[in-house]
């Protein structure tokens, strides 16, 4: 009924300040009621992903060379990009494993020229699309993921049933320009 609704409102394409802030309000509320993570969890992986990134923009050799993100989900890093070596991909992740709230670091940061802006806008739109069909899909709750995209590489984040997993990883395998998905989510009983 929820997702209904939320599809309804945005589908009639409300105007004005008002109604923005409305929606915005309720999609903030309903993330946090439906969000797996404690609220605990979810404001420690905000603070994760401001420190981490904080830590890789402001390194002079990290900015400069390399296309880094960083992302938490229950206090699991998610490193993706490009990186021209070795000793930079390592550099990006031990600022990760630094943070001490952190519990694991994937380091996916692959090793080239970092990617264009159109194929970063590429990513955008995968990861739109995939949040879009998981949002849609009865059969799963679409805050219990974080999805990734880089380089056309769909990345699954997330606390779930290995059926809810196992249903994510095909609505994004569905998902027009993924060349390949990842799964990296924690389990959770059925």
């Amino acid at each position: 009924m929820k997702k209904i609704f939320t599809i309804l409102i945005l589908s009639l394409g409300l105007q004005g300040c008002l109604a923005g802030a409305f929606v915005a309000g309720g999609a903030t509320t309903g993330s946090l009621v439906t969000d797996p993570r404690p609220i605990s969890t979810i404001k420690t992986d905000e603070e994760i992903n401001f420190k981490v990134n904080r830590k890789l923009v402001n390194d002079p050799e990290l900015n400069a060379e390399t296309h880094i993100s960083a992302v938490s989900y229950n206090r699991v890093v998610l490193l993706t990009g490009q990186a021209y070596d070795e000793k930079l991909k390592a550099k990006a992740e031990h600022y990760a494993r630094s943070i001490p709230e952190v519990r694991r670091v994937f380091n996916k940061i692959s090793l080239g020229i970092p990617t264009t802006l159109y194929r970063r806008a590429q990513d955008v739109a995968i990861t739109s699309a995939v949040k879009t069909k998981m949002f849609a899909n009865r059969d799963l709750k679409s805050n219990d993921f974080k999805i990734v995209t880089e380089n056309g590489v769909v990345y699954i984040l997330g606390i779930a049933t290995p059926k809810q997993a196992r249903l994510a990883v095909s609505v994004a395998r569905d998902s027009s320009g993924v060349k390949k998905v990842v799964k990296l989510i924690e389990y959770r009983e059925e």
